[in-house]
């Protein structure tokens, strides 16, 4: 019941979310996903993307500075100084794999992630 620019951050990223998914990609490019929504719609966002990577094979890109985010991914590429810094695999649980990322990150000046699930 509302235009565009009178939606939230939010509304709007919930919005482009649900535009991408309805075509049932098989390649979903996701920048920053969760950068506009509250804990609780990020969380279900990321198993959302999960399940579609698992059930459905979408082959997902995301990009992201969340090192919570990036726990939900299959392979991680670290980028600094625009070349590709390390690659990390999980290993565990997504918390241990969170804690893996947090450790990464303690050794290097603060980068991007790129997040890669295939």
């Amino acid at each position: 019941e509302k235009y565009p620019a009178e939606l939230s951050g939010g509304q709007k990223q919930r919005t482009a979310i649900a535009r991408a998914l309805i075509h049932e990609p098989t390649l979903l490019l996701a920048d920053e996903p969760t950068g506009a929504l509250d804990s609780q719609n990020a969380a279900t966002l990321l198993d959302t993307l999960a399940d579609l990577n698992e059930e459905r094979k979408v082959s997902i890109l995301m990009v992201t500075h969340d090192p919570r985010s990036a726990s939900y991914c299959s392979r991680l590429l670290f980028i600094k100084d625009g070349k590709l810094d390390r690659e990390l695999f999980p290993s565990g649980t997504r918390d241990e794999f969170h804690q893996e990322i947090l450790a990464v990150l303690g050794d290097l000046d603060r980068i991007p992630l790129a997040g890669v699930r295939s």
